[in-house]
């Protein structure tokens, strides 16, 4: 008899509120630069929307007046359960009246740490919500309870945390939050998925356009740097850790605006995609990566820097080192820039310049620095196509898995045009 009275008194055990605050982790995962200057959050947790915990100092002291007001007005003056409240429910419901709720802060924030069931509460689920809210008031200070209910209770819809609801519905940090929008989100505490005129209803003068521009808040990252490497390196167990890089922000901004740039000047000549890679020699740090043009692109996300695509033009001096080295051609040598037909499976390949214009006898110097294709091609054919491709293994090009006549001029793909 004895341990169930105890049982049904003392209530559950209670975790630490720096056990609660270090446990908890955000939505998104953060990507720095090598400065520790952050480039981009990636959301990795689908199920909910929250930032990082956020002290309660660092709130604004609307917002937390506001809360306190509506969900729990006796909040700083009772001990877990605010009887008054209690008996005022209790009352209306045998008159027949209206539902009233007589939650607390520190029985909602006892449900919300894990101390209480989920699921709907009889009255034998009360007690044991108001025995947890006990048991949290003695271990807990008030402003640790407030902390932790801000942090964790819901807000709108996935929206989580005081940190997340001001950043994503606001676009600001929690401390910046004005009077009419401390009542918006105290609003929605209260009813996380109401509509518009159930929340008017609940506001008071003025504070309609806060909640119109809350509603119309889109969520998306409040840094975009750079979605592809995020996409590669972060994960959900990056949540709360922030991982860091060789890249320097100002170095990403700069590629990332000089590319889109480039792409808008060729829009005209259909040109859409386009990808930067900038590494330092000495160290082989990447200092920029910007996968694509973004929303200018025909292909915002897909890597381009490291999409597999024809070699082209870039193996052209890797050819003309290899002819020169093994003394066929030398760069004042000469080769003919005119039209070409190779036979390909039965077929004929016909090479061409990039402008469609041939140019008669070239040096080697002036084909390789006007990326010739023709000439390119009577390299290869000097050189033999098993000679580069085994040079290209022996330079890393791991991928090239068969035989160099079937990349060469006489085989199935030309490689180097």
């Amino acid at each position: 008899m004895i341990p169930l009275l105890l049982a049904l008194l003392v209530g559950p055990p209670v975790p630490s509120f720096v056990s609660v605050r270090e446990a908890y982790r955000p939505s998104e995962a953060v990507l720095l630069d090598r400065h520790g200057e952050v480039l981009h959050e990636l959301r990795v947790d689908p199920s909910r929307r929250r930032f990082a915990w956020v002290r309660l100092e660092d709130v604004s002291p609307a917002l937390s007046a506001r809360v306190v007001t509506v969900e729990d007005r006796r909040f700083w003056s009772h001990g877990g359960v605010d009887w008054r409240a209690v008996l005022g429910a209790a009352w209306s419901f045998a008159s027949g009246g209206p539902r009233r709720g007589a939650s607390t802060v520190s029985m909602q924030t006892a449900s919300l740490v894990g101390l209480v069931p989920s699921g709907r509460r009889g009255p034998l689920g009360k007690w044991r919500q108001m025995r947890a809210a006990w048991a949290l008031e003695r271990a807990w200070s008030k402003a640790e309870i407030l902390e932790a209910y801000l942090n964790l209770v819901s807000f709108r819809g996935e929206v989580q945390g005081v940190g997340a609801a001001a950043g994503v519905l606001f676009g600001k940090a929690p401390h910046g939050l004005t009077d009419d929008e401390s009542a918006v989100l105290a609003a929605m505490v209260a009813a996380p998925n109401a509509s518009r005129a159930f929340l008017v209803r609940r506001l008071p003068g003025g504070a309609a356009a806060a909640l119109d521009r809350a509603l119309e808040s889109s969520p998306v990252p409040r840094v975009a740097l750079a979605p592809h490497v995020a996409h590669r390196l972060l994960s959900p167990r990056d949540a709360g850790t922030p991982v860091r890089t060789t890249l320097d922000a100002s170095v990403q901004r700069m590629a990332r605006d000089v590319l889109r740039r480039q792409l808008l000047a060729l829009r005209d000549r259909g040109v859409a995609d386009g990808a930067v890679l900038v590494a330092e020699n000495a160290s082989g740090d990447v200092f920029a990566y910007v996968g694509s043009g973004g929303e200018i692109s025909s292909a915002r996300w897909v890597d381009g820097v490291r999409a597999r695509r024809q070699a082209g033009s870039t193996l052209k001096p890797l050819l003309y080192g290899l002819a020169f080295e093994r003394r066929v051609l030398t760069a004042a040598a000469q080769l003919d820039d005119s039209p070409l037909e190779v036979p390909v499976d039965g077929a004929v390949y016909r090479p061409e310049n990039y402008d469609g214009q041939f140019r008669g006898l070239v040096t080697a110097r002036t084909a390789l620095a006007s990326s010739l294709n023709v000439p390119a091609v009577r390299a290869l054919g000097l050189v033999g196509g098993d000679a580069f491709v085994s040079v290209l293994r022996a330079l890393g090009f791991g991928a090239l898995g068969e035989s160099g006549e079937w990349y060469g001029p006489g085989g199935r793909v030309a490689i180097i045009v």
